[in-house]
């Protein structure tokens, strides 16, 4: 995979020993993205899978290319050369790896995503396509929101359902995440989050309430790629 000048390659240190089985990479600020044809470019591939991303929970398998038409916040695949993506500036984004099986899953999650379980109905849809066991996958978690940064008006009003995640006006929506990945039957040591927080870094990546509000609405974001390659 070409290199350019804010993409990270492999940026989760606990899947890079899959580096034979897939590529990941993040593509930041530098990168300006906006349209899947950047992504492509950037990435060298004509085979990009994309989503018209809902803040919602559904999760649709993938097995040729697409432009954003089907409308979910979950993508997964079985199927080799076929790169999935999905984009963020402040939400939640996950990488959902079954190593055995060369099965990958893309979830990117909001507060309302949070909501509405989207990672839970992302593993019903594994299951169900795959049999897959949660404790056997790998989770990679990218930038997004620190605990300080996650402000709301009146979560207590706003998310009842993370009540317990909640301090003041801020919401622990990364350890949100963390508590029902285990839940579901991740395992602890199978998490790899990044440490970065969007808002706190828009030198790097876009961020919605870092500054960026009108280019995030403008289509300009942070993306989350990842293709199984052996």
């Amino acid at each position: 995979m070409p290199d350019t000048v804010g993409m990270v390659n492999h940026p989760f240190p606990l899947l890079r020993r899959f580096q034979d089985l897939l590529s990941i990479a993040f593509l930041t600020k530098a990168d300006a993205v906006k349209a899947d044809a950047d992504i492509g470019r950037i990435l060298g591939s004509d085979r990009i899978a994309s989503l018209w991303q809902m803040h919602g929970n559904r999760t649709v398998v993938m097995k040729n290319p697409t432009s954003r038409t089907e409308q979910a916040d979950g993508i997964a695949t079985d199927v080799h050369g076929l790169t999935l993506t999905v984009r963020w500036a402040d939400c939640q984004n996950f990488l959902i790896l079954e190593p055995d099986r060369r099965v990958i899953c893309l979830v990117h999650a909001g507060w309302r995503g949070m909501k509405a379980k989207a990672l839970t109905r992302a593993f019903e849809t594994l299951k169900n396509e795959w049999g897959i066991d949660p404790k056997n996958v790998r989770v990679g978690a990218g930038p997004s929101l620190c605990r300080r940064c996650a402000a709301f008006s009146n979560p207590r009003d706003e998310l009842p359902e993370l009540a317990a995640f909640i301090t003041g006006n801020t919401v622990d929506l990364q350890a949100a995440a963390d508590a029902e990945l285990t839940t579901i039957g991740v395992l602890r040591e199978h998490i790899d989050r990044s440490p970065d927080c969007t808002k706190c870094r828009p030198d790097l990546y876009w961020s919605y309430r870092g500054g960026d509000r009108e280019a995030v609405k403008g289509g300009w974001a942070n993306c989350l790629a990842t293709t199984i390659i052996g």
